[in-house]
């Protein structure tokens, strides 16, 4: 099982890389389009103000005459029109393009356009090579090295001049186009990662479960051997017939088969009872039912088998209780069973009633050894005893803990339930709630 869990652990992590570098690639492919689009639609408007620029310092400088543009490069674009301009102002009337008026164009046609206006028009040198295009000059000083480029326009027919855009400050914009992609990519990241945490809780869960039935699985086989061992060694010795001729060991011997084969049905009951209470099978008969001759009957039969001195105080507050008078004695007297087999060198036993608005209260406190905080949260479990089995078998109590699942079974079933009160080394209290 760890294997397979350690499987599914690094499937679900190469997984959630998987996805996180397709969610990366796509998101990145996506910022790129949104910056080619804007840089694109920045580019086209200033080709329009070096088209207006051009045409108002062509109507100033050449006056009467007409501008007699050099032969185009086989289209009427734009973009051709715009360097045929400057290259003819430039060669026949030495009239360069300024720079600061493209710019006040820029910013009219873009603040239409609502793309951002914190620009910088540059002048560069394409010859020496895309995307490191030595500036010649620039109307201010802004760009820096986040600044987004637009494509460069030729002012040369010699592709010697090129005119491009640096926007210094477009982030807000794609941000702005990107929001909803982020929010959505996060929602989903975030999905993503629960279902991660919730698979891999649950394959901890699972592992954890399947190594509790393996440790009740052993402790219930551990714990039904001795009785069976004792039933067929006692058969045996009744059957060699050895004994015949004393009448008191035989005596002896069908007392401890008959003890054990009560022990193992009663454990197999409890199995059954608790099946029953899990799948709501189990009917209860509930009735008013007198606590105090059944506290004394257990504390009778409790003293009878108890190797250690023990005491026991009772103060009944409450004497009768609506309730399945059957599982009910069964209920208290896994807790007294509990008591003493958790106990000291001497046992103290307090058993007490009280009475509340909703329910009547019937409390089992020992000074015994009682339980840590972590045993506390599982003790009501129906492997929990299970889960500490190793501990018991170095010289604790045997037993795979069905008893506390059954006292938790029960009260459920009857619409109350059972706490417990522990201090290490010093006592535990069991209360259970008895619904009026």
């Amino acid at each position: 099982m760890p294997m397979h869990k350690n499987k599914y652990k690094y499937v679900s992590i190469v997984s959630a890389v998987m996805v996180l570098l397709l969610l990366g690639i796509y998101m990145w492919m996506t910022y790129r389009s949104a910056s080619r689009d804007i840089a694109e639609r920045a580019g086209n408007q200033l080709m329009w103000a070096m088209f207006y620029e051009s045409y108002t310092r062509a109507d100033l400088v050449t006056k009467d005459d007409t501008l007699s543009l050099p032969q185009s490069r086989g289209n009427l674009s734009l973009a051709s029109s715009v360097e045929g301009m400057n290259d003819a102002l430039s060669q026949k009337y030495h009239s360069e393009l300024s720079l600061d008026t493209v710019a006040m164009y820029v910013d009219s046609l873009l603040s239409v356009a609502k793309i951002t206006r914190d620009v910088t028009v540059q002048e560069v040198d394409p010859s020496t090579g895309e995307g490191t295009y030595e500036v010649v000059r620039q109307n201010n000083d802004r760009c820096s090295s986040w600044s987004l480029l637009t494509k460069p326009v030729s002012i040369r027919r010699d592709q010697s001049r090129a005119i491009r855009l640096a926007l210094n400050n477009p982030y807000p914009e794609l941000i702005r186009r990107l929001s909803p992609l982020f929010l959505i990519s996060a929602i989903i990241l975030g999905f993503f990662a629960v279902i991660i945490v919730q698979l891999l809780r649950f394959i901890t869960e699972q592992e954890q479960m399947a190594e509790l039935r393996n440790d009740f699985s052993y402790a219930m086989v551990h714990d039904m051997k001795s009785p069976l061992s004792s039933i067929i060694m006692g058969a045996h010795f009744l059957h060699s017939g050895k004994v015949d001729d004393k009448p008191q060991i035989k005596e002896k011997y069908y007392s401890i088969i008959e003890d054990e084969a009560e022990h193992l049905l009663a454990l197999v009951n409890k199995l059954l009872t608790i099946s029953k209470l899990e799948n709501r099978k189990l009917i209860l008969n509930k009735h008013e039912t007198e606590l105090a001759p059944i506290i004394d009957d257990l504390v009778e039969k409790a003293k009878a088998k108890a190797t250690k001195p023990i005491r026991v105080t009772t103060s009944l507050e409450v004497a009768q209780v609506m309730a399945d008078e059957q599982y009910l004695t069964e209920a208290i007297a896994n807790l007294i069973d509990n008591a003493v087999k958790y106990s000291k060198d001497e046992i103290e036993l307090s058993i007490k009633t009280f009475d509340t608005d909703k329910y009547a209260l019937l409390k089992v406190r020992d000074n015994g050894i009682g339980m840590t905080k972590e045993e506390q949260q599982v003790i009501f479990d129906k492997f929990g005893r299970a889960a500490i089995h190793e501990k018991n078998r170095k010289g604790g109590v045997s037993g795979f803990g069905l008893g506390l699942n059954y006292v938790d079974q029960v009260m459920q079933a009857h619409g109350g339930k059972v706490t417990v009160a522990s201090e290490k080394d010093k006592f535990a209290e069991f209360t259970l709630y008895i619904p009026k």
